[in-house]
């Protein structure tokens, strides 16, 4: 091995400079929500607090609702994994164990917040909150598809529809009514397909 390709071995991180930017700006991104919500935040902030350059955090997200898309969307991905326990009641509890405890996270609740508010004002933000909505309940659908197929639910059970009554009484209580549900009440919410 050349001299040149052993420092390059030796200075490659996993996932390349792209994922460590990426990480910081994320981090960035979370702190400043939470100490000032959405409104307040500025990419060039964000470049700031994560000590990149602006122009990499233009690029990358030329817009706030872009990067607060990729964050919250990103986040949900990693923090509400779609289950498989076997059962509809399992699945639907550990989703609403994972979604409560996603939205105890206050940078999340300001994001979301501020997606239910500004989306009238802002088109790009109504697209956040359309696409953030979308790709989460087409994700979770698979979990309605596997009850059908069990016999947990009916044939016929559309999945969006079922997993809104399921889980918007969680944002509900949680974005506008400025507290979780009991363990009792989620427990509820998980049976609500028998």
């Amino acid at each position: 091995m050349r001299q040149t390709d052993a420092v390059s071995q030796v200075r490659r991180r996993p996932g390349g400079r792209s994922a460590e930017v990426g990480a910081r700006v994320r981090e960035a991104t979370l702190a400043l929500l939470a100490e000032q919500g959405y409104e307040a935040l500025q990419l060039s902030e964000v470049a700031v607090r994560a000590g990149v350059n602006k122009a990499t955090v233009y690029r990358r997200w030329a817009t706030k609702p872009r990067l607060v898309a990729a964050l919250v969307t990103d986040l949900a991905d990693e923090r509400v994994p779609t289950p498989d326990t076997g059962t509809l009641c399992g699945d639907l509890a550990a989703m609403l164990t994972a979604v409560t405890a996603l939205l105890e996270d206050r940078a999340v609740r300001a994001v979301l917040r501020a997606v239910v508010t500004l989306a009238d004002d802002d088109t790009e933000v109504d697209d956040l909150r359309r696409s953030f909505w979308d790709a989460q309940l087409a994700d979770a659908a698979v979990v309605v598809t596997r009850a059908v197929a069990r016999e947990e639910l009916p044939v016929g059970t559309e999945p969006r529809l079922f997993l809104e009554r399921v889980f918007g009484p969680v944002y509900f209580r949680m974005l506008l009514g400025g507290r979780g549900l009991t363990p009792a009440e989620l427990d509820v919410l998980s049976r609500t397909g028998r």
